[in-house]
């Protein structure tokens, strides 16, 4: 197995070794409806001669980061009681994004324009206003990353190459620029280091899916890899809404109230990003989040553990459907199928580490994830009686947390 593997099998699951498993099926149902109508996919569909022409300082994912730095830039005049040019964010973002982010989820135009509209009306407080522009349009960023995601495999299935090679210098822009930023603050507020940052992680997956790309027969690596870039993003946006309700509960406690709606927002913001794909694993706890995070809600009413228990139940449920899925995949027979979502169900159990933790301790945590790894190994060996066995535990400890 090669190095970078070995790298993503170490930061996966506890130094296990994981084999390399196919297109995400997360990936696909996030991005199966953007994929034909969107302005900048068909940018980036261009044949592979025009991809040698082009530098990823020329493409649509570049101008657009280069507006959401512009927007940034002048929305963080107020940070030091400098007026904002309200004019200048709206029409950066109606001519180089607005168009873009519908294509993707007009939920996040309407999050954008809704931020851009009061604070130009004067109707939200102006950092309540910026928090909303900004985290929407890095929820847009974190789709369009799965998007390119599955246009450099496009590519290569087409052997276009170069193409290929253009999309991820893309995907890396985005990481680099909007990703790890976001990142390192959640790496910091939780200290999280080594094997659990999640910085470490995102550029650990860049890392392996560059070396997949780079060899001859490399893209069965290279879905896996993507799954430590992308899952590790998700990750970031969880535990950020995640904190931010840790901090507003210690802020309404210590009777200081200023910051709450621009943290409430950040919130809300950030788990924009992800709400979507929670609601598959549970839409109840997926809404009930909506509920608490939308600025409309009274912040003394957010509650960290509450959240936090909610987030859980949320990737439970995901979790389980994979299972579920896995089981009759290999009943039929399907062994790579049914290793896709095996995969699926090990990276988002991975993603929910610390509280899995807290409520069962490390030992049986440990003993958890063990588990978890010996499952995958099983489906991988068409071994089906020790596959069932492996998942009733898992399940069984996983109902035991969220209860």
């Amino acid at each position: 197995m090669k190095k970078s593997m070995m790298l993503f099998a170490s930061i996966t699951l506890a130094g296990t070794v994981l084999v390399a498993c196919g297109n995400d099926s997360e990936n696909a149902a996030n991005t199966a409806n953007t994929e034909n109508n969107s302005q900048e996919e068909s940018t980036d569909s261009q044949s592979s001669d025009q991809s040698k022409e082009m530098s990823v300082d020329e493409s649509a994912t570049a101008k657009q980061v280069d507006a959401y730095k512009a927007i940034t830039d002048e929305l963080n005049k107020m940070k030091e009681d400098q007026e904002v040019d309200w004019d200048l964010v709206e029409s950066t973002y109606t001519s180089d994004l607005k168009s873009a982010v519908n294509e993707i989820d007009n939920e996040f135009d309407q999050f954008i324009t809704t931020g851009i509209q009061a604070g130009t009306s004067g109707e939200l407080e102006e950092n309540v206003a910026r928090q909303m522009i900004d985290k929407g349009t890095q929820s847009y960023f974190y789709q369009k990353q799965k998007s390119l995601q599955q246009a450099v495999i496009d590519a290569k299935d087409a052997d276009k190459n170069d193409e290929a090679m253009l999309h991820f210098e893309e995907i890396k822009l985005l990481v680099e620029n909007v990703f790890v930023p976001t990142a390192e603050k959640r790496d910091s507020y939780y200290e999280l280091e080594g094997e659990s940052s999640i910085v470490e992680n995102i550029n650990s997956g860049l890392t392996a899916q560059e070396e997949a790309l780079s060899s001859e027969e490399g893209m069965e690596d290279f879905a896996v890899a993507k799954q430590i870039t992308d899952k590790s993003i998700y990750r970031s946006y969880y535990l950020a809404s995640n904190s931010y309700a840790e901090k507003i509960e210690e802020a309404v406690n210590a009777g200081d109230s200023e910051e709450l709606q621009i943290m409430q927002t950040e919130a809300l913001g950030f788990y924009q990003a992800i709400k979507g794909s929670l609601a598959g694993g549970d839409e109840e706890a997926a809404a009930k989040l909506s509920e608490l995070f939308d600025i409309s809600n009274e912040p003394a009413s957010i509650k960290a553990d509450e959240v936090s228990n909610l987030f859980v139940k949320a990737f439970a449920g995901k979790i389980k459907g994979y299972h579920e899925k896995v089981a009759e995949m290999a009943e039929e027979g399907k062994i790579t199928d049914s290793k896709e979502a095996a995969m699926e169900a090990n990276v988002f159990l991975k993603a929910i580490e610390m509280p899995v933790t807290d409520a069962i301790g490390q030992e049986e945590a440990d003993a958890l994830y063990a588990d978890a790894t010996s499952w995958y190994e099983a489906i991988d060996n068409d071994n089906a009686e020790e596959a069932n066995k492996l998942s009733e535990q898992i399940l069984s400890e996983l109902q035991s947390v969220v209860e």
